[in-house]
């Protein structure tokens, strides 16, 4: 795997860490990028394939957005969490992401970034799958630039 380079510009946008989710541990890594997954409903062993061959080190953050059924509980967390080292949460309204950690977002809801805070919203009625991969992406380019990463499995 290619290795990001050690000195990047900051991200486009100033995030406020005093807002809801609370600002990163101290003694954490600063977060210098920002990496969107996307995965169809099929793309479980993919994913887990990816998180596998991630590693702690780097200032690094991944936000997954797979299409989950909304009528049964996902194992989501706790299936890419068996395949990895890094930390695995679920995505929850204002949370700040983190160097390290993989953020997946719950069934039937978009995800966008609003710098490093977590957004979730209520799909629009569409005829496409929820979550919307590309509400990720767009958000993730507009607040992280040229720091930000996206991969579609």
């Amino acid at each position: 795997m290619n290795q990001l380079p050690e000195a990047v510009p900051a991200p486009r946008s100033d995030p406020d860490p005093s807002g809801p989710g609370g600002s990163q541990p101290s003694g954490a890594e600063e977060l210098r990028h920002v990496v969107g997954i996307g995965a169809s409903a099929g793309g479980l062993e993919a994913l887990q394939k990816l998180v596998g061959q991630l590693t702690p080190t780097g200032a690094v953050s991944y936000v997954v957005a797979q299409h989950l059924s909304p009528d049964h509980p996902s194992l989501m967390v706790d299936l890419l969490a068996a395949a990895t080292t890094l930390p695995v949460v679920v995505a929850a309204e204002g949370d700040s992401i983190a160097a390290g950690v993989i953020v997946v977002g719950p069934p039937n809801r978009d995800l966008r970034l609003e710098g490093d805070r977590l957004r979730l919203l209520e799909p629009e009625p569409r005829f496409t799958p929820s979550p919307c991969i590309d509400l990720l992406f767009e958000s993730i380019a507009e607040h992280w630039g040229e720091n930000g990463v996206a991969v579609v499995l």
